[in-house]
């Protein structure tokens, strides 16, 4: 079973988020912030992350640059789930590595599950 660390400070959205790849058969694991994702990482490495980035403490863009300067997650697919949608913001997460940049106000969930499917299997 494949495995998504789900990073998002909304508890609301968390839970939503990992019941709908729950029922696709994933295992899940929460996160609220880059820090907390960081210490899940440390206890075991998921297929995929799904990274909001406007979070406290340590935001998405400062965990894509912990992942990026780490040997072991660098590789690590991440799928940034957001409500940010301007170019350098964009442009800044792919280049420390996101795979996919969904946007939260006109993303599909099939457009997502696509993009965890894809990179939890490696077909990527």
């Amino acid at each position: 079973m494949s495995k998504v660390l789900v990073v998002d400070d909304e508890a609301g959205a968390r839970r939503t988020l990992m019941r709908v790849l729950a029922k696709e058969g994933y295992e899940t694991v929460g996160a609220g912030d880059g820090r907390e994702a960081l210490r899940s990482l440390e206890g075991g490495t998921p297929d995929v992350i799904l990274l909001d980035l406007m979070m406290p403490e340590m935001d998405g863009l400062e965990l894509l640059e912990a992942l990026h300067a780490h040997p072991q997650w660098k590789a690590l697919p991440v799928v940034v789930l957001t409500a940010l949608s301007d170019t350098h913001t964009v442009n800044r997460a792919q280049q420390l590595g996101a795979k996919a940049y969904l946007v939260k106000a006109t993303f599909s969930v099939a457009e997502m599950l696509d993009h965890v499917n894809r990179y939890a299997t490696g077909h990527a």
